[in-house]
């Protein structure tokens, strides 16, 4: 059982980034479905739109099980500071995914 919101310091910012992920993967897949994007990421270039979604479904995955782990209850601030930068870092992808979504609506 999952202790309350309080007791769980890392909680949000793990759900927070299980969602980015999630969106940034989803976001990504339709991007190089269609042929307007072309993946950034050097590691996931050579893959196929559907395995990079498949990788980053995987990842949320492994990202949701920390979850029920003893993981949420540490009162690291290293931690919590790293959490938070990998937020920051993905809600910047997502600002440019709404960039080129935004050229292809209006242009």
């Amino acid at each position: 059982m999952i202790a309350a919101e309080g007791n769980t310091p890392l909680k949000k910012h793990v759900w927070t980034l299980i969602l980015l992920n999630l969106l940034d993967g989803t976001l990504t897949y339709l991007g190089l479905h269609f042929g307007v994007i072309q993946e950034g990421n050097p590691l996931l270039r050579e893959l196929s739109p559907l395995a990079i979604l498949s990788v980053k479904l995987m990842l949320s995955v492994c990202l949701f099980c920390l979850l029920f782990t003893p993981f949420v209850f540490i009162q690291s601030g290293k931690w919590r500071c790293f959490l938070i930068s990998a937020n920051m870092l993905y809600s910047v992808i997502l600002l440019l995914h709404v960039v080129w979504i935004g050229f292809l609506v209006i242009g």
